[in-house]
């Protein structure tokens, strides 16, 4: 035989391939696969896939969408009247905004490590759980001090959902697949949204009761999350070889797929090697910047986008309907940016190229809403400009698709995951300090920082695509000579990406930007 970590080839027709792992594997697909001998077909893979879109993609979408409703719920909750009842002034509004990213970044120190050690699904759930607890909390609201100590506990517990689907999707889904089921999960970020704020229109009119209209936003949303953190305890998965719901000969073909994909399956051992190689390759460094510099759009579509409507003149009823044009617009853009990579080969590197495409228009979007004069008979001008905006919230998704198909090893991904939520909780701190109170609805300051920070995004986007590029013309004229480069044999694929390699060390990879 040879090393532990060899592989025994079977013979099979030409679009099969059969393997077995030997017992004495170190990671969790070789205990599945140990003594198994096993050919899959195209067919049976694709069989898996249906089960597995079937019990993952509906409560990926569902979780992520509510967590981005809630998080609007504060400028919601604020276009009827929070700052308002709750005395807030001066920039005490903005802090209540950027404070949720003080405990995201806390929270971000220790899930990576969390997700490593425990069920992903069950870790996912405690935590929405717990924030739909907060978000209960919130009714109870008395001033500046309160709310701001529920949104740091909201964002602690936010810290787990992104790192931990993004997991869960790199651990079921090949890179080729991610960019549309992360595109599904992500675009009832818009979607969602626009129910509810048909909800918080009928919520607006209650003029009566023991609790105001912003009080009852934060009800219904906090009932939604508990209910939503139940449901994923009882069904969210961990990775392949733990679920009833696959049996053994699908989980082998469930983890053969992702292999194949060269960029490594779940492994409970932080690998130090691997740290450092994140801190050293200049494209996780790029990816991490590019998430800062992608973020100021959705803070700005989450935190003031009632605002700044209301501000034009209309009703705060109004500034919730209106709203809503927005979120469609996001949910367009995903399905624009996050299909035609997974389903038109001609496109299939080119998910930064779209993203930076779309995110020229949401700049064009910012100079509209600040050039344009205040007067009434502007304001339709003004509701596009803003509207616009939207076309940035794309990014986000094509970021985190950007990490599950190019970043391999398990620590690394982990690392670079962290480090891109990071990133996004600084600017997320950042851009709302930036939209003055005083400024309050033109923020003029605020819409040049917007306008800036996308421009350097889209520099980033373009960069960051040349290089992944360049590397994998290096690698395929290496091929030619070295054996080790060489892609295209299934089995030798399958046996590299089980052995937790990063996207350097594992020579077969190739980038998928």
């Amino acid at each position: 035989m040879g090393s532990k970590n060899d592989v025994e080839l079977g013979t099979a027709p030409a679009n099969q391939v059969e393997f077995s792992i030997p017992k004495d594997g170190d990671n969790a697909a070789a205990k599945v696969l140990e003594s198994d001998q096993l050919g899959f077909t195209e067919e049976e893979s694709n069989a898996v896939l249906r089960k597995i879109d079937l019990r993952i993609l509906p409560l990926a979408a569902v979780a992520c969408g509510l967590q981005y409703v809630d998080k609007a719920g504060l400028g919601s909750a604020a276009t009827y009247g929070l700052r308002e009842d709750l005395g807030l002034v001066a920039q005490e509004y903005s802090w209540c905004v950027s404070i949720f990213f003080f405990g995201a970044l806390l929270g971000s120190a220790l899930v990576g490590r969390v997700l490593q050690y425990f069920h992903v699904g069950k870790v996912l759930a405690v935590a929405y759980f717990c924030w739909g607890i907060t978000l209960l909390g919130c009714i109870g609201a008395k001033g500046f001090a309160t709310l701001a100590a529920m949104r740091f506990l909201l964002g602690l517990f936010e810290s787990v959902l992104v790192p931990g689907l993004l997991m869960i999707t790199t651990m079921w889904y090949t890179h080729r697949e991610q960019p549309s089921r992360l595109g599904v999960w992500t675009v009832l970020n818009g979607a969602l949204p626009i129910p509810f704020l048909m909800v918080f229109y009928g919520l607006g009119k209650v003029e009566s009761g023991p609790l105001s209209s912003w009080q009852l936003i934060f009800l219904l949303l906090g009932l939604c999350s508990c209910l939503m953190g139940v449901v994923l305890w009882f069904f969210m998965p961990d990775s392949p070889e733990g679920v009833k719901w696959l049996n053994e000969r699908e989980k082998v073909v469930a983890i053969a797929r992702i292999a194949k994909d060269q960029t490594g399956i779940k492994n409970t051992t932080f690998k130090w090697p691997q740290f450092r190689e994140a801190m050293l390759d200049i494209r996780v460094w790029l990816i991490t910047f590019s998430m800062f510099f992608a973020q100021a759009a959705g803070s700005v579509q989450t935190n003031f986008l009632g605002i700044i409507i209301k501000g034009f003149g209309y009703t705060a009823l109004k500034a919730q309907l209106y709203s809503a044009p927005a979120y469609a617009l996001q949910v367009a853009v995903v399905l624009l940016v996050s299909f035609p990579p997974t389903y038109v080969r001609q496109l299939r590197n080119y998910k930064q190229p779209l993203t930076a495409f779309a995110t020229c228009f949401a700049v064009v979007g910012c100079a509209i809403l600040y050039v344009t004069p205040a007067e009434e008979q502007y304001k339709q001008r003004r509701f596009a400009g803003v509207t616009m905006i939207a076309f940035a919230t794309a990014n986000y998704n094509v970021i985190m698709s950007v990490i599950g198909a190019n970043i391999g090893g398990f620590t690394k991904k982990a690392v670079t995951t962290s480090m891109t939520f990071v990133a996004y909780c600084v600017i997320n701190i950042v851009c709302p300090q930036t939209f003055l109170n005083s400024e309050s609805p033109r923020f003029h300051t605020g819409l040049t920082f917007v306008m800036s920070v996308l421009s350097i995004f889209i520099c980033i986007m373009g960069t960051q695509w040349t290089l992944m590029q360049a590397e994998n013309r290096r690698r395929d004229k290496k091929a030619l000579t070295d054996p080790a480069y060489a892609t295209g044999d299934m089995s030798e694929e399958i046996v590299s990406g089980l052995q937790d390699q990063t996207d350097k060390e594992n020579k077969r990879h190739r980038y998928s930007p």
